[in-house]
């Protein structure tokens, strides 16, 4: 690659990653009421075409792809290669309750990663992704007092934003052909910020306003092994993780706008927020031209803390998915294409009064363009469409429907290759 190349590169995706979380971070990019709880709505943390494939990725081993699922696929990487991705996601979402249907449009960088060998069996990747976002905004009226008199109702209005974000690097070895062990450190930081006001029909009863906020951060390990075995022209790949569970450190400010007090910044006391065990299993076969991939995951979260107090669910993940290219080799735009698909289940790791929270569904669908830069550059193009769908628990509680479209870049540069000069 030549060094201007390089050099634009370089600074290209130095420059996102300041960019990235001061501004297009700093949307949150979701409308839900259900990110009030907990640490808010948990990202996807699957990237590149594993988006369109459910979020697969426990067991997935590609040599031209970044996968944080497990840090055991970072020894797949090419010696010669470097390798780059950044994704961007749109959102439509309609939310229904009682009848009532209402839209919201949401726009946000979705991750930014980059991957290359640095030993001859080790492979390093670090990144930014988002890890939960918070974002809503929503009211309700009550009728609080009726008399002779007339009545008195009140109007509680609650707005929150923010999130936790993960600066991720990790590493992957494969001391044998066909095995390979991994680890990533994740610095997560992030604030969290609640405010709820409370107003009266009758004037002389004072607006009750209270804000809450958190600014968090925590040192997250992941564990991840795989191991591959050839099948007659195919490789069946099998993977676990493991993330121990880790607490939060920070302060918390709450202020009580009512009686105008507001108080000093606190410490965090331990295990007032954190995270838990996680555990997940994956499998993928890739044969020439078709790969299929299953993931299984579990998350203690009722063992975990926010604000204080437990999230009440632990949640169990199934994603599926498939990849499908006709011929890589063929000069025909639809035949060199890749093809994907999937879909996933998700349980809420929280719990909305004293019931469960809603399950989510979900299933994508797209496709990944190989583009010829020069003779020692390959970039894709992944495009996709998922719709997810989340359903309460019981009625009454609000329903929400989601169309996401997904578009990732990912730069492929052969950077180390050496000259022979005869």
């Amino acid at each position: 690659m030549k060094l201007g190349n390089k050099f634009i590169l370089t600074a290209f995706i130095a420059v996102a990653a300041v960019i990235s979380p001061c501004s297009a971070w700093a949307q949150t990019g979701v409308n839900s009421p259900y990110s009030r709880y907990g640490l808010g709505l948990i990202a996807d943390q699957s990237v590149g075409m594993a988006r369109s494939m459910g979020g697969v990725g426990v067991g997935m081993r590609r040599t031209n792809t970044i996968n944080p699922l497990n840090p055991a696929s970072y020894s797949a990487v090419d010696t010669l290669t470097f390798i780059a991705d950044m994704g961007f996601t749109m959102q439509n979402g309609n939310f229904q309750e009682s009848g009532v249907k209402v839209n919201a449009r949401n726009a946000r960088v979705d991750y930014l990663t980059m991957q290359y060998r640095i030993l001859p069996k080790v492979g390093m990747t670090v990144g930014l992704l988002p890890y939960s976002s918070v974002g809503y905004a929503f009211s309700n009226t009550s009728t609080v007092r009726r008399d002779e008199d007339g009545e008195i109702q009140s109007t509680g209005t609650y707005t929150g934003t923010g999130g936790i974000r993960q600066f991720l690097g990790g590493l992957g070895y494969r001391p044998a052909k066909w095995l390979s062990v991994g680890v990533n450190a994740s610095y997560m930081f992030g604030e969290l910020g609640y405010s709820s006001v409370t107003s009266f029909s009758e004037s002389t009863v004072s607006t009750a306003t209270v804000n809450n906020e958190a600014s968090l951060s925590a040192l997250k390990l992941d564990f991840g092994i795989q191991t591959s075995l050839k099948l007659d022209g195919a490789v069946l790949a099998i993977g676990a993780t493991y993330t121990p569970a880790t607490d939060f450190s920070g302060e918390v400010t709450v202020s009580d706008l009512t009686t105008d007090t507001e108080a000093e910044p606190q410490s965090l006391s331990d295990g007032a927020f954190s995270m838990p065990d996680m555990m997940a299993v994956g499998m993928s076969y890739s044969a020439r031209k078709l790969t299929l991939a299953a993931d299984v995951s579990y998350e203690k979260w009722s063992d975990a803390n926010a604000w204080g107090q437990k999230y009440g669910s632990d949640r169990l993940k199934l994603n599926t998915g498939f990849s499908y290219c006709p011929d890589n080799t063929s000069k025909s735009f639809l035949q060199r294409n890749t093809y994907h698909g999937g879909l996933y289940m998700k349980q809420p790791y929280f719990n909305v009064g004293d019931g469960k929270g809603p399950m989510e569904y979900g299933i994508s669908a797209g496709f990944t363009l190989p583009v010829t830069i020069a003779y020692n550059s390959m970039s894709y193009l992944h495009f996709s469409a998922q719709y997810v769908r989340v359903q309460p628990a019981s009625s009454g509680m609000i329903a929400e429907n989601y169309l996401r479209l997904s578009v990732g870049v990912t730069f492929m540069e052969r950077w180390f290759a050496k000259w022979m000069v005869e």
